[in-house]
């Protein structure tokens, strides 16, 4: 009989356990997407939408390389009219 105590208790804690993870998880967002901020620069009378760049060093990437954007570094210079960018360790440079 005592097994029978052990057993009863073990085979309940996992569904109780299966109820917590449920519970844990996020229940599905409904209504509006996160907001997506947009960034801009403005240098010398001309205006530099951040977020635009960025979209476009992570094409410019894509162009020539396979693996997913792991880690994305963008310096604008706006002086030079350029935008540098450093995806997964490989660098490039767009005009603006």
């Amino acid at each position: 009989m005592p097994e029978k105590k052990v057993s009863a208790p073990a085979a309940d804690a996992p569904a109780a356990e299966g109820k917590t993870r449920k519970s844990a998880k996020a229940p599905a967002r409904r209504g509006r997407p996160p907001l997506a901020p947009e960034l801009y620069v403005e240098m010398g009378g001309e205006q530099y939408n951040i977020t635009d760049i960025i979209d476009r060093a992570k094409a410019d990437y894509r162009t020539t390389h396979k693996v997913g954007v792991q880690s994305c570094k963008v310096y604008v210079k706006p002086e030079e009219g350029a935008a540098y960018y450093v995806i997964n360790k490989f660098s490039g440079k767009l005009e603006l």
